[in-house]
């Protein structure tokens, strides 16, 4: 049983929503200020992405069944990670919104929200028996570490992980999460920055790179084409080279920054490049269009 010197260490982060309760008073809600009052508050319900980049905690948490969980089990798709207490309550305000996002985010990203309730699922159990949140997944913290963990300044607490378990951002205070504009969407990763065209002779070929979308090439004058899915980033300094396959079909690519003039036209190309397709080499030179 941890001693209530630790349980007031832990939570004395948390003034969003007051310091550690006693257990007699775990009910009532009193705003304390921090124990730190000169240092700047982070604006509530504002989202931060200076700590984008952060992999996700390592720590387990309890389910309800006893039974132990950790954030990287959720990893392939996004997690919504929420802070929050029975006793807090912009946290008990704000669920019904979450437990609407997750159902909106089915089969996308999940929502879990993790309990730092220091009588656990004791206080939590009853809480939840009102509450019905369906579609969210909640889990409790017995150890109470990872408001530390993250450096939360209250209560409730919110972070997004990426599929990959990295940080995209944090909201420190409670959010219409369901409304419009609710969810800060993850900005849109770029989409194909490079087109590449190449070319050769003898036989005659050419290559057509958009990255992130597709290789396309014809060769032996016409009488072989292929398709094949493009590298996500294309090496244009120095020497750069990709490989990829489909179906019976193969190609290697060797790109490298050097002068190449075509054997046929003599136009100048600021790029040698070299195409094994299905075995067979090719030499030509290539250009960023």
């Amino acid at each position: 049983m941890r001693s209530v010197m630790v349980a007031i260490l832990v939570l004395m982060p948390l003034s969003a929503c007051g310091k550690a309760k006693e257990a007699d008073k775990a009910d009532a809600l009193a705003p304390q200020e921090s124990a730190a009052p000169a240092a700047k508050k982070a604006e509530t319900g504002t989202v931060d992405a200076s700590q984008a980049g952060t992999p996700v905690p390592t720590q387990a948490f309890a389910r309800e069944d006893g039974s132990k969980a950790t954030l990287a089990d959720f990893r392939g798709k996004p997690v919504l990670v929420n802070l929050w207490a029975t006793w807090c309550a912009p946290c008990v305000a704000e669920m019904p919104a979450l437990d609407r996002l997750a159902k909106a985010k089915a089969g996308e990203m999940a929502v879990v929200g993790i309990s730092q309730d220091l009588q656990g699922w004791e206080k939590v159990k009853p809480f939840l028996a009102k509450a019905k949140l369906r579609h969210m997944t909640i889990l409790l913290d017995e150890e109470g570490a990872l408001a530390t963990t993250l450096g939360a300044p209250g209560l409730p607490f919110t972070v997004l992980y990426d599929a990959d378990g990295k940080e995209v951002w944090r909201v420190n205070g409670p959010r219409e999460w369901d409304q419009p504009g609710g969810f800060p969407e993850p900005a849109a990763k770029p989409g194909p920055a490079v087109h590449f065209h190449a070319v050769g002779q003898e036989p005659g070929w050419t290559m057509d790179i958009a990255t992130g979308r597709d290789v396309e090439i014809i060769a032996d004058y016409g009488s072989k084409t292929a398709t094949f899915k493009a590298p996500a980033r294309l090496a244009l300094e120095g020497a750069g080279s990709f490989a990829v396959s489909e179906g019976k079909s193969s190609l290697a690519v060797s790109i490298v920054k050097k002068a190449c003039a075509d054997a046929m036209s003599g136009k100048p190309y600021a790029y040698t490049v070299t195409m094994t397709l299905d075995g067979k080499r090719y030499q030509g030179c290539g250009e960023v269009l």
